[in-house]
């Protein structure tokens, strides 16, 4: 009988959906490590990941967040942990960058800086949460509303191995925003969290 038939009727367990994640993830930290390292140690560390197609062809669509993750654990295990924060951090802010250049209409860019902060996040976190989609994978998001904002991101699986460094990447982009279109002066402060929770607030 078909694994598939095998499947259906219920012998084999049902396969688990694979999460994808927006290409930035990868791109960035690329881009970062480049920058910072040099091109033999990004090779190196995409190497180890199992990656080194993503840099003979950086992908443009959205990539498996196993991936991601397993590229996390190589930067951590070339760089050390520091060392991975430092990086990782930098390539959330690009990511916020890119996004603002490319993502953010230019309307949204334009008028959200100029409301209430309080009232232009909740405008920004709303739309984050519509295209939560694109950058959690297999994770989710919820929302604390006021001041402070209270984020919880319940991590893809596969990122909770390496919530460290997928905490300071989810972090550090939605400061970036957070600083763009709602308050220049706005602060992602981590939280404690329980495993496989990334948690921070964001003050302004």
């Amino acid at each position: 009988m078909a694994v598939a038939t095998l499947r259906e009727a219920g012998s084999l367990p049902a396969e688990e959906p694979v999460g994808r994640i927006g290409p930035n993830a990868v791109l960035q930290l690329s881009d970062v490590l480049l920058e910072q390292d040099g091109a033999e140690a990004r090779r190196r560390i995409f190497q180890a990941a199992g990656l080194l197609r993503h840099l003979a062809s950086p992908p443009s669509t959205m990539v498996e967040e196993r991936e991601v993750a397993r590229l996390f654990g190589a930067l951590e295990q070339e760089l050390g942990r520091p060392a991975a924060l430092e990086r990782i951090r930098r390539a959330g802010q690009r990511t916020a960058e890119y996004l603002l250049a490319h993502r953010i209409p230019p309307l949204a860019r334009m008028l959200l800086p100029n409301l209430p902060a309080s009232f232009a996040a909740v405008l920004l976190t709303r739309s984050i949460q519509r295209h939560g989609w694109t950058f959690l994978g297999s994770g989710s998001l919820a929302v604390v509303r006021g001041q402070p904002l209270g984020i919880r991101i319940r991590l893809a699986d596969a990122l909770a191995r390496h919530a460290a460094l997928a905490s300071e990447y989810y972090r550090s982009a939605f400061e970036g925003l957070f600083r763009a279109l709602v308050h220049p002066a706005a602060h992602a402060l981590p939280q404690p969290a329980p495993a496989g929770i990334c948690r921070f607030d964001i003050l302004w």
